[in-house]
């Protein structure tokens, strides 16, 4: 004779069955979260560039370089290059950065290079860019 479950052994199974399926969600939505938090700049994966340094990047384009809030919201950021040298002053981090406006392709991308030295504090070294200006003095 087979045992007939208990109306608490099944609200149990569907409670572990809305878990295991609402798991891997939140997880993913926790990775998207933490990526985006300080830096909109897209760095790969597997770049030498620690976190601080990425978000240091972006306050340089926000504060350096020539975009409206709107036009930056706009716009897709890519690190495309980005290389960390140690030297007698520190690291410093060569980081190239391509500004795009994936729904309009007949304005080019901006591109804008960018040299960071952290010798215990973060400075900008470096700034040049294209299609935008970006100066070394903030505006």
């Amino acid at each position: 004779m087979e045992a007939i479950p208990s109306r608490l052994a099944v609200r149990w199974r569907a409670v572990a069955r809305a878990m295991a399926i609402l798991a891997p969600v939140l997880c993913a939505w926790a990775g998207l979260a933490g990526a985006t938090a300080g830096s909109k700049i897209l760095f790969p994966r597997d770049t030498a560039v620690p976190r601080m340094v990425q978000e240091f990047a972006w306050r340089v384009v926000e504060t350096h370089c020539n975009y409206q809030s709107f036009e930056r919201e706009q716009r897709s950021f890519w690190a495309y290059r980005a290389r960390a040298q140690r030297g007698e002053d520190g690291v410093t981090y060569s980081i190239s950065v391509i500004a795009d406006l994936a729904w309009r392709k007949t304005e080019p991308p901006g591109l804008i290079d960018m040299t960071i030295v952290d010798d215990g504090g973060l400075r900008l070294k470096a700034l040049t860019s294209t299609f935008v200006v970006c100066a070394l003095d903030p505006r």
